[in-house]
């Protein structure tokens, strides 16, 4: 029986679900799959039927969250990662995932992620000020792999979020399988996530090697979040929460300039 599981949240029609899908079927160790929608249609159901993935379909009302958050409901392992259904996963990615987490049996491991790159038009793109930024952030992990204290978790995600969402497998067995996104974000959701994970006991594992190609692209929600000033203002919140107002306008100028990375 599989240890890791990947929840599909489909949303609508994505050209590049299938090969998201293919990835996913081609990891070296075999992961359980499942595709879930708010949006179903003949296309998503017969990718599920396809490749003979278990496919459930959420009738409560859509948002990221609620997507997010019915699919990690139908796995049925410890491990989940949310695959984005654009994005591509390398071979390894559950393998090296399983194995960085079986070194460390005596320690309570939230959450492991590894590094991404961005995939634009099909070609992998080379310098962007969001990944450098991202780096310098997630420097910490430069002594350790993994972060224990609550201080050094909390202390990457002060000026940002260096974590990519679906690089990001979580341990539902550290959280007594307590675990959900918050409905009152749309986009910095995941952020706010890993702020409160920060706060308890246990570890984050970094993985520095890119296994994960997120694809940047007009359709995408993120452009979407950007565009709408949705993304701004969220960040906003979650910055002033943790700096008060004066001081997190300072911090949410400076990390906005990052968003032209994700605006085709």
């Amino acid at each position: 029986m599989p240890e890791h599981c990947f929840v599909i949240p489909a949303y609508k029609d994505s050209p590049y679900l299938e090969s998201c899908i293919q990835s996913l079927l081609n990891q070296t160790v075999k992961s359980e799959i499942v595709l879930t929608t708010s949006t179903p249609s003949t296309f998503i159901e017969g990718l599920a039927k396809k490749y003979q993935l278990p496919y459930f379909v959420n009738d409560a009302p859509s948002s990221i969250a609620t997507d997010w958050n019915f699919a990690i409901s139908k796995a049925s392992t410890n491990l989940v990662t949310i695959a984005h259904q654009d994005d591509i996963y390398e071979p390894i990615y559950t393998e090296t995932i399983i194995k960085e987490i079986s070194k460390r049996k005596n320690e309570s491991v939230l959450i492991v992620f590894t590094n991404y790159v961005d995939l634009i038009n099909d070609k992998v793109r080379g310098f962007s000020l969001n990944a450098w930024v991202k780096a310098i952030l997630l420097l910490p992990f430069a002594f350790s792999k993994s972060l224990k204290h609550k201080f050094f978790k909390q202390s990457i995600l002060w000026f940002g979020d260096p974590i990519c969402c679906p690089a990001v497998t979580i341990n539902l067995a550290a959280l007594n399988h307590n675990f959900s996104f918050s409905t009152a974000y749309s986009c910095a959701l995941d952020w706010l996530a890993w702020l409160k994970l920060a706060q308890q006991d246990g570890s984050f594992i970094y993985i520095n090697q890119k296994l994960l190609k997120h694809r940047v692209h007009l359709g995408s929600e993120t452009t979407n979040q950007i565009s709408n000033g949705k993304r701004r203002q969220e960040e906003m919140q979650i910055f002033e929460m943790m700096w008060g107002k004066t001081i997190a306008k300072l911090i949410s100028k400076v990390y906005a300039i990052g968003y032209k990375d994700n605006v085709i």
